[in-house]
């Protein structure tokens, strides 16, 4: 699973965007607000709040290798 953060300026962007994967499927939104940073929600679960994109790009891929972890576990 690979999840893509779309790119964000916080001095023109507000409100939320959604997060897909790379299959097109939803799987969480990231909130932006002037003064308030970055929050990044995945799977309803799992959340951060952060200043730049690598942040919250590197957290996205985090949550990623955690779960790619997790299921190729469950199929040994």
């Amino acid at each position: 699973m690979k999840i893509k953060l779309p790119e964000v300026d916080l001095r023109r962007d507000g409100g939320s965007r959604g997060i897909d994967d790379e299959n097109g499927n939803l799987v969480g939104q990231i909130l932006m607000g002037k003064g308030r940073g970055r929050t990044v929600i995945l799977f309803g679960k799992y959340r951060g709040d952060f200043e730049t994109q690598q942040e919250c790009q590197a957290f996205a891929d985090g949550v990623a290798a955690v779960l790619n972890h997790m299921t190729r576990m469950e199929k040994e």
